[in-house]
């Protein structure tokens, strides 16, 4: 199985958090908030509002904690052409109890950042990816809350607002 999706609006704190508007000609168009396990070969927590996220998540990332919020209690909101993304997140249950940031990114011409290509795991899944961003340096503002009660605060943090991705998801082959 191949599948090119798409990714904007995209903004990520790297390695950490990603709040990502995804495009997928399986499952539509869904917003999600992405906590990144320690590497790509762990799997991810993902926060999903809709049907369509989180029938992605089931059929696609079945090893990832996913957990499905209210509508209004997921959003993502984009503005200047992609360049500042806000996300805000409320949950009941999962790791993150609230969440909510701003991402500037700069008004620079965006890198093309080439990803994947060397067989690693999307997530800890049966899938890897190889593709494309186009990044510009970011930071961002606001904070996480998790379920232990304690807050992580961001002030001009470094970050990245990726102001359009794409990825070919492809199945691992299995070592033989």
């Amino acid at each position: 199985m191949a599948v090119t999706e798409f990714f904007a609006p995209f903004a990520h704190v790297p390695g950490r958090y990603e709040w990502c508007r995804i495009r997928s000609p399986t499952h539509g168009v869904f917003d999600v908030f992405i906590v990144l396990g320690p590497s790509t070969a762990d799997p991810a927590t993902v926060y999903v509002r809709d049907d369509e996220g989180a029938a992605f998540m089931r059929e696609r990332y079945p090893e990832c904690d996913t957990f499905r919020v209210h509508a209004d209690d997921l959003s993502i909101e984009e503005a200047r052409e992609g360049r500042t993304v806000v996300g805000r997140l409320v949950s009941r249950d999962g790791p993150v109890r609230r969440a909510a940031m701003t991402f500037h990114g700069a008004d620079a011409v965006p890198e093309e950042v080439p990803y994947g290509g060397d067989g690693a795991p999307v997530w800890g899944s049966r899938f890897t990816c190889t593709g494309v961003d186009l990044n510009v340096p970011a930071v961002v503002d606001g904070y996480v809350e998790t379920a232990d009660e304690d807050r992580e605060d961001f002030h001009d943090a470094p970050a990245v607002v990726t102001l359009g991705s794409y990825g070919t998801l492809e199945e691992r082959a299995e070592p033989q």
